[in-house]
């Protein structure tokens, strides 16, 4: 039986929001949080198809970098004084915060960052 790219690119996806909901527990995601965090993931994995790179060691690297992004918006939600919920504020903090890093640094949390790399064919 062959399972199509897209089964395998979607369980991907799913595994990556496990690590989120895994990297932020126990703090709540609210659901405008979520569907931001799911709209990287789903760039992130499209940027690991394009750029052939679905390796074990890629894998592990996705993960450990969303679980760095998940505690970097964790930092930004005691910052903004909401330390038990990550929400659009937590995340566009996080993205600011990786921005100023990013102007400083070789900072990257690929495949999430910098997303406005990514390469098309």
């Amino acid at each position: 039986m062959h399972i199509s790219p897209d089964l395998k690119l979607n369980a991907l996806e799913d595994a990556l929001w496990q690590t989120t909901r895994d990297a932020a527990s126990p703090i709540e995601i609210r659901p405008s949080c979520a569907l931001s965090l799911r709209a990287w993931i789903t760039i992130g994995v499209q940027r690991m198809e394009r750029q052939r790179r679905l390796a074990p060691e890629d894998l592990a690297i996705a993960h450990a970098n969303l679980r760095k992004l998940i505690g970097l918006m964790k930092k930004e939600a005691v910052f903004l004084g909401k330390p038990d919920c990550l929400d659009n504020a937590t995340f566009h903090a996080a993205h600011r915060r990786l921005r100023r890093q990013a102007s400083l640094t070789a900072f990257a949390l690929w495949p999430f960052w910098p997303h406005n790399f990514v390469a098309t064919n």
